[in-house]
C-alpha cells in the first residue's frame, strides 16, 4: 500500500491511498504505475499550490468568461537571486517592467510540462497578431524545480522546442523554496541517491501572472486554455 498524507493551509486533510500487487516495487522501472502515482501525488500537490491557495486568497474573476483568478490585492514578493538559461543573474527586477506568465515545472516532465508549454506557445503566438510589438506582449517564463538535472544548457535547449522567446530560470532548493512559498507554488523531488538521472518530481500545475510591478496579480489554473489565456492577456493589457 502506497499512502501520501498532505496537509492543507486550513488543516484539511487529504490522503490517497494506491493498492499495489503483491511484491510491487516502487524503485522498479515500472513506467505506468510510478506514471499513475506521481499523477496521484501531482493531483494533490496542485490543489494544495493551486486551488486551495487561490480560494484562500478570495480570488475571483475579473471578466465574466476569464480563466484567470486574480488577489484582491497584487502581493508583494521578495527580491530573489536565480540564473537564467544563459547563466545569467535573474531577480526580481527582471520580472518588472512588464507583464509575466510563469511556470513552474522541470524538463523531463512527462506530461503537465509539455502540455503547459504547448498551450503557452500557443498564447504567444495568438498574442503576436495583436500585439506585434514583442515589448507589448508578457514575457512568458519557465522555472525550474529539478536544478540536479535542469542546468542552463539543457533548459534553453528544452525551451527551443517551444518557443525561443521563452525564458528559463532555475536555482538550488535554497534559493526556489522561499520563492515558491510566497508565490503558493509546491513542489516534491522523489528521494533518490546522488548523482541519480531517473526519478520524479511532481508540482503545481497552475500559471503564475505577475503585474508589471513584479507583484503576483493572480494564476491561470489547470487545465489551461491557450484562448481564454490570451483573450484574458489582451483584455489586461488593454486596460
Amino acid at each position: 500500500m502506497f499512502r501520501l498524507t498532505v496537509y492543507t493551509p486550513r488543516s484539511a486533510r487529504s490522503i490517497i491511498e494506491v493498492s499495489l500487487l503483491p511484491g510491487f516495487d516502487l524503485t522498479s522501472n515500472n513506467f505506468n504505475m510510478r506514471l499513475f502515482i506521481m499523477a496521484s501525488v501531482l493531483g494533490i500537490v496542485s490543489a494544495i499550490g493551486g486551488f486551495s491557495y487561490w480560494q484562500l486568497s478570495h480570488a475571483r474573476n475579473p471578466f465574466p468568461s476569464s480563466s484567470l483568478l486574480v488577489l484582491p490585492d497584487a502581493r508583494v514578493i521578495a527580491d530573489f537571486r536565480l540564473a537564467d538559461q544563459d547563466s545569467q543573474p535573474f531577480t526580481l527586477a527582471n520580472l518588472r517592467g512588464k507583464w509575466s506568465l510563469i511556470f513552474f515545472g522541470y524538463t523531463q516532465c512527462p506530461d503537465v510540462c509539455p502540455s503547459t508549454l504547448y498551450e503557452l506557445q500557443k498564447v504567444n503566438d495568438i498574442l503576436k497578431q495583436s500585439l506585434p510589438n514583442k515589448a507589448d506582449r508578457p514575457q512568458i517564463l519557465f522555472f525550474s524545480v529539478d536544478p540536479e538535472r535542469d542546468t542552463a544548457a539543457k533548459l534553453k535547449q528544452y525551451l527551443a522546442y517551444f518557443d525561443p522567446d521563452f525564458i528559463g530560470v532555475t536555482g538550488d532548493d535554497a534559493q526556489l523554496l522561499p520563492l515558491t512559498r510566497q508565490m503558493g507554488i509546491a513542489y516534491r523531488i522523489e528521494e533518490h541517491e546522488p548523482g541519480a538521472t531517473q526519478y520524479d518530481v511532481a508540482h503545481s500545475a497552475s500559471i503564475l501572472l505577475m503585474n508589471p510591478a513584479g507583484r503576483l496579480y493572480g494564476a491561470f489554473p489547470a487545465p489551461h486554455d491557450a484562448e481564454k489565456i490570451s483573450a484574458d492577456m489582451l483584455t489586461i493589457i488593454e486596460d
